[in-house]
């Protein structure tokens, strides 16, 4: 990347899998940046602007999430600046194979594969089975090192014996070499408890070492952060004593309340670490372990693809994720965070296994690693239909040919043969598919129509170069026919664009205009209830199902405002009644009840109530209370922009436009500018009436 700046004078792009990633690595090059004279831009959540500002002194390093680094590659295009780049390195590149975001991954690639822009694509990966499929996807060099700075040691624990992995083994009865049998004298009492000798192993290595315990579930990572505690020594309380007791006030700090668990476990330097915790709970504990303070995490797998923690010793606490046995990958990814450079000359790792399930670990541990496979054929062709309509949208493509000629550079074509995929037929599909969304016309059309999200239309494939567009007409119903030649030009509609604009898929456009629609004849503006709606996000929406014991409570407690919000919903008095007798509610749709639900917690929020209380009231992760937070503040941003290229929501725009930025903090309007500066938090800025003063408090 230096040289591409320095030398070339031309920007990169660094794509990263998570934003935690993209908030550390922004950290670490920022020194360069200053010692070299470029820029290091964040890409990541709210933060990122499209396209990327014209620099004319400076070049940047744009280091990008996924889904950022694609927006940034469109914007380039839209704007004929594509050639600014000249280097784009990709992280973890199995991810292209990866469900969902593998396919955003692979059409951020392939417009740049199929543009033949002039700019290096190098990927990283520990862990991909199918090189040679990705190096044909990218024209592509093969570069292969098995090199660790610090040796790792691979053990697994079955019983008393732990035995080491050989990789070089000949046959399989040499794969697990035993070398030793455990026994930390555990009293009656403590094996009953710790059957797995778990806390033998931790209290091998700390508080001199560090550790992560990989556990299956979010649960289980707070009962072994409870376990562990209840197996530690109490003189480990002493150590580090005063750093302890400042993290406990930093994380009080941060959410106002602590929980149970971390009140204890933390000043025997152990924590828990999953996504129940808030973004800044989870910040401190991984800057506690880096720092030494903590010794011990008890981790979810997510941690070792989303978070930098090396470690002396890492410990997989079973072979399974939630209630799936794990695949070499995971593996792989889990045991790669022991034996870091700096933190001595080796590190180990741990699998405890059960008897009944080490027939599944040898075979786990002779498998092949698990490969990239393209996604962009799922559900009905979803990631092809993103591509496409994204082509059209910025006139790389607008012609059947031309969308079939893109869809040749895609790994999709590179596996075909393996997926049992045409890919002309599936192009054909998705093009029909598109016409009957409504995110696409012919360019002939002259005459401007009212935006139909679900029209009822037929298309037919010719592959004469004759433009022909017909409309027929059944005896029930009007029917347009388009038949499509080779030659006719594809235009993106005006939903299309709006949903390209918003950001969102085809299928959450038509909802989004289908809601926006029902709300402007009803729309209540007492207050901001209703507007939260509408900006609640749909996936967070399906995700979270309603306690509706907790649901009724809340619905009973709404003021004369906020229930003409509810009634127009549809959620009436026999409504509620139903919901505390838990019978099926048949008049108003699962969706908006679900929404709604999410749509009162967004409300408090809103209200300043602190994300501690917001996740007790409604009985569910803090963690899931903050990401709710995150979301729904990018998704107001989707909707304003949505409604700004529908010329019917044009009030939409206005009355919901700054929704995003407040959301983002919770916090009154007077305090937002505050919010945007570096390493302001909230309760600081309550205690100042002036900029001036908080001007002097930052010194």
């Amino acid at each position: 990347m230096f040289r591409e700046i320095m030398c070339y004078k031309r920007n990169t792009i660094l794509i990263l899998p998570y934003v935690s990633i993209v908030q550390e690595k922004v950290w670490a090059l920022s020194p360069f940046g200053i010692a070299l004279d470029f820029l290091v831009e964040e890409y990541a959540s709210s933060k990122g602007n499209y396209p990327p500002r014209k620099r004319r002194r400076k070049n940047s390093v744009y280091v990008a999430t996924i889904e950022k680094a694609l927006g940034i590659i469109n914007s380039l295009i839209e704007n004929q600046r594509l050639h600014e780049i000249g280097l784009i390195v990709v992280d973890e590149m199995h991810l292209i194979g990866e469900e969902g975001r593998g396919a955003t991954l692979e059409a951020c690639l392939t417009k740049i594969m199929f543009l033949k822009a002039d700019i290096q694509i190098i990927g990283m990966s520990a862990t991909i089975g199918n090189l040679p499929d990705i190096c044909k996807f990218l024209d592509a060099d093969v570069y292969t090192k098995d090199f660790r700075p610090v040796e790792l040691v691979e053990y697994v624990k079955c019983g008393k014996e732990i035995s080491r992995i050989n990789w070089n083994y000949s046959e399989d009865a040499n794969l697990l070499v035993e070398v030793r049998k455990i026994d930390y004298k555990y009293s009656e009492s403590l094996q009953k408890i710790d059957p797995d000798m778990l806390g033998g192993l931790v209290m091998d290595i700390i508080p001199k070492g560090s550790c992560l315990v990989f556990c299956a579930s979010k649960k289980n990572c707070e009962n072994v952060t409870n376990l562990l505690c209840r197996l530690c020594k109490p003189e480990l309380k002493n150590h580090k004593k005063e750093e302890k007791e400042q993290l406990i006030h930093a994380l009080k700090d941060e959410g106002g309340e602590l929980c149970d668990i971390l009140k204890i476990s933390v000043q025997y330097g152990i924590a828990y670490h999953h996504s129940g915790l808030t973004s800044d709970e989870r910040r401190i504990i991984e800057e506690g372990f880096k720092s030494g303070v903590i010794y011990v995490i008890c981790c979810t797998s997510t941690l070792a693809a989303g978070v930098n923690l090396p470690a002396r010793r890492v410990i997989l606490r079973s072979p399974y994720i939630g209630k799936d046995f794990i695949n070499l990958s995971r593996y792989k990814q889990m045991v790669g965070r022991a034996g870091r450079a700096g933190l001595g000359e080796i590190g180990d790792s741990i699998l405890i296994s059960q008897p009944q399930d080490l027939p599944k670990v040898r075979e786990l541990l002779m498998s092949p690693m698990n490969q990239a496979v393209s996604g962009m054929h799922m559900f009905e062709g979803k990631g092809l239909r993103h591509l496409l309509l994204s082509c059209i949208s910025l006139g790389i493509a607008n012609t059947r040919p031309q969308l079939q000629e893109v869809a040749k550079y895609t790994l999709l074509a590179v596996q075909n043969d393996r997926l049992e995929v045409n890919i002309k037929k599936l192009v054909d599909s998705v093009i029909k598919n598109l016409f009957k969304l409504g995110a696409l016309k012919e360019s002939c059309g002259k005459i401007k129509e009212k935006v139909d999200p679900l029209g009822n239309v037929s298309v037919k494939m010719d592959t004469s170069t004759m433009n022909d567009s017909v409309q027929e007409s059944t005896p029930s119903k009007m029917k347009k026919v388009v038949v499509l030649s080779n030659s006719s030009k594809l235009v993106v509609s005006e939903l299309g664009c709006a949903a390209i604009k918003g950001g969102l898929e085809l299928s959450r456009a038509h909802l989004l205009y289908e809601d926006l629609s029902d709300a402007q004849s009803c729309l209540v503006l007492q207050g901001h209830l209703h507007l939260l709606y509408l900006v609640t996000p749909y996936e967070t929406a399906d995700q979270i199902k309603p306690n509706m014991q907790v649901y009724y409570e809340v619905l009973t407690r709404l003021k004369p405002n906020e229930r003409k919000v509810a009634k127009t919903l549809g959620m009436t008095e026999s409504v509620t009644v139903k919901m505390l007798s838990n019978n099926p509610i048949k008049n108003v749709p699962e969706r908006v009840i679900n929404r709604f639900y999410v749509t009162l917690m967004l409300y408090d929020l809103w209200n300043e109530m602190p994300v501690f209380q917001v996740s007790e009231k409604y009985q569910i992760s803090r963690g899931i209370v903050q990401n709710l937070m995150t979301i729904s503040a990018t998704f107001a941003t989707n909707v304003v922009n949505f409604c700004e290229e529908l010329e019917e929501f044009w009030p939409y725009a206005y009355l919901l436009r700054g929704m995003g930025q407040r959301l983002s903090h919770c916090c009154v309007r007077e305090l937002l500018p505050l919010m945007d500066l570096p390493a302001v938090k909230q309760g600081i800025c309550c205690g100042y009436q002036e900029i001036v003063n908080h001007k002097h408090f930052t010194g």
